[in-house]
């Protein structure tokens, strides 16, 4: 229910802080009065609160407080009647508390009911044929907040001056530990380490959201996703010996996601190296731009995808997303093909005089419509940056048979092949048409003969 309330003047200020005021302090006086320190749970080395603790079964009380334990050791058992290991463990607690007798005393709690605690023990008691004796507090909340633990069992040592000794597995729990923590109050045993409990809600998909963790543990995955408005479009690949090689597709067409995935990594088939042969080409690309090119996307053609593989799986990237574009898209077929094609392929004219080496520097490549520079780089990595940049009419091809790094500074663009080529016989090269055979993306339909 939502109550509303109406203050003349400046009152309203005054009221509402002094009710917030009133409001922790209660909390904090109930909080203090049981002993519950919210904040952190308590640590190896603290003292445990006087908290009263309710609802004990088998014992000479239904209630009592920490400091009526001590004198004695006091190990408490986290537990549930689901679990197990717990489960296992009820004949050794027992044994040893029979064992220990006044000296140690065992505290088996729950958060589940009374109920459910009494109707697991009369069917463990018919079936095992003994008595569960230790003491049971049951429907507790008290010692949980206290003492975080994410697995369970989960023991805790409390020495009998009330300082936490010790927090263990089940395998610590044996005689001659019990034995060596009373005469010495102190006794070597295995630290139970309890990682923080991270926020994880199993209804909804896991490390979305940060539901389950940030992401930071991700060996491997694959994802496909609609057309996400607010990301810009485009893809980017990262490859790392160590952590291994992540491809991210934002929001492009399918098109573009066979262009990178039936490519050498870390590159893309041109536009002009593709070949579709489809009845209807306009679920692949469209030659709309601007508004009408964003719609097209928005309308179940813009996708995001990415793939992370860890190191070991490098060498079969590619491979992955393309049998991931066959789960996607099934009504498609995609194979790379030697096809024969006019290309415009790059050629010497000159000796090795018109081609001198570079001078050195920094690797650098920039192409445009208006000309292109290389400093210390190769024509194979000039002509792949143009056909993956500048969309060439016919992709242009590299049969130079030149290894070495060079420096060009030319002029002029594809856009102008007459004044590139002028600019281009300055080097002793130039582009000439010419039907080669070479690798080729081939997209046909699923059903077709191809």
């Amino acid at each position: 229910m939502n109550s509303r309330f109406c203050f003349p003047g400046k009152v309203l200020p005054y009221i509402f802080y002094l009710s917030i005021a009133y409001l922790l302090l209660s909390q904090w006086s109930t909080l203090r009065a049981q002993g519950i320190r919210s904040a952190r749970s308590l640590q190896i080395g603290d003292t445990v609160p006087d908290v009263t603790i309710k609802r004990i079964l088998n014992y000479k009380t239904t209630s009592a407080k920490i400091s009526d334990f001590k004198g004695e050791v006091l190990i408490l058992d986290f537990w549930a009647t689901w679990c197990s290991p717990c489960v296992y463990m009820i004949p050794r607690m027992d044994s040893l508390q029979k064992q220990f007798k006044d000296q140690v005393q065992f505290l088996a709690v729950t958060s589940e009911s009374e109920k459910k605690f009494s109707d697991f023990k009369l069917k463990y008691e018919k079936r095992y044929g003994r008595r569960i004796e230790t003491p049971e507090v049951v429907s507790d909340t008290v010692l949980h907040n206290l003492f975080y633990r994410k697995t369970i069992p989960h023991y805790v040592w409390i020495d009998p001056s009330g300082v936490v000794k010790a927090v263990t597995e089940m395998d610590e729990i044996t005689s001659g530990n019990i034995a060596a923590f009373i005469s010495k109050n102190k006794v070597e045993l295995k630290e139970k380490k309890d990682e923080k409990r991270i926020p994880y809600d199993k209804e909804k998909s896991l490390l979305v959201n940060g539901n389950g963790g940030d992401g930071s543990k991700l060996l491997y995955h694959s994802l496909l996703t609609a057309y996400t408005p607010g990301l810009t479009g485009g893809f980017s690949w990262k490859i790392d010996s160590l952590t291994g090689r992540r491809i991210t597709v934002t929001n492009c067409g399918r098109l573009w996601l066979y262009r990178i995935a039936y490519a050498k990594p870390g590159s893309y088939f041109d536009e002009s190296s593709v070949i579709i042969e489809t009845k209807d080409r306009s679920a692949l690309t469209t030659v709309l731009y601007g508004r009408d090119y964003l719609d097209w996307l928005i309308n179940n053609n813009g996708f995001c995808y990415e793939l992370i593989v860890p190191a070991s799986f490098q060498k079969k990237t590619n491979m992955i997303m393309q049998q991931d574009l066959k789960n996607f898209f099934p009504e498609f077929s995609a194979s790379v093909e030697n096809r024969t094609k006019k290309c415009l392929v790059l050629k010497r004219t000159g000796g090795t005089a018109s081609l001198p080496a570079s001078a050195g520097g920094k690797t650098e490549v920039k192409v445009d419509r208006f000309g292109w520079k290389i400093t210390n780089a190769s024509l194979a990595l000039l002509v792949d940056r143009v056909n993956q940049t500048q969309n060439p009419p016919l992709s242009i091809v590299d049969q130079t048979g030149y290894k070495n790094n060079v420096d060009l500074d030319l002029s002029a663009g594809i856009s102008d092949l007459t004044s590139l080529n002028r600019e281009l016989g300055g080097y002793g090269l130039t582009l000439v048409e010419d039907q080669i055979t070479r690798p080729v993306l081939v997209i046909t339909d699923r059903d077709s003969n191809h």
